[in-house]
């Protein structure tokens, strides 16, 4: 009897991840063998719809990436030329460059965020204290401004506490 081969012990299930060896693919019959790869197929027709939606999905999320990165750019742009007219109005608030001391607060003095500035980079230049590790003390000194410690953003004042 040709294509009768000894009884395969287990039923593998495409669809939920479970293949045959080939070891076992080689112990099915003709019949066990077209219905397998008949699964084998409708699985990954729908693996390939799967792909296309998610592709789909991904352009979606990379085109709201590059609008919110735009308004990004317009925010801190459009900030950036308010603080420079505040810079020039008559007793306007001038954003602290390191080591100003800031009004009404004795042995403070305010530091604006730059791009890819951390709390440690600002702590540990000369003007600051000098050491990334004091980077803490500035993290309580903003708690009112700072939710995490990890995410500061340019234009953002500090306190720097003497």
């Amino acid at each position: 009897m040709m294509g009768c081969g000894k009884p395969v012990l287990r039923v593998a299930d495409a669809s939920l991840g479970d293949y045959y060896t080939e070891k076992e693919f080689k112990k099915l019959n003709d019949e066990q063998r077209r219905e397998y790869c008949a699964e084998l197929a409708r699985q990954d027709s729908i693996y390939k719809a799967e792909l296309v939606e998610l592709r789909g999905e991904l352009d979606g999320t990379r085109s709201r990436s590059l609008r919110l990165r735009q308004e990004g750019d317009s925010l801190f742009a459009l900030g950036t030329a308010v603080e420079s007219r505040m810079r020039g109005a008559p007793g306007g608030a001038s954003p602290g460059k390191p080591g100003r001391r800031a009004p009404g607060r004795a042995g403070a003095a305010t530091h604006v965020v730059r791009p890819g500035e951390s709390l440690w980079r600002i702590s540990a230049s000369p003007q600051v204290y000098g050491s990334g590790a004091r980077w803490p003390d500035l993290y309580e000194a903003n708690r009112g401004r700072i939710r995490d410690p990890n995410l500061i953003y340019p234009g953002q004042e500090l306190s720097i506490p003497r």
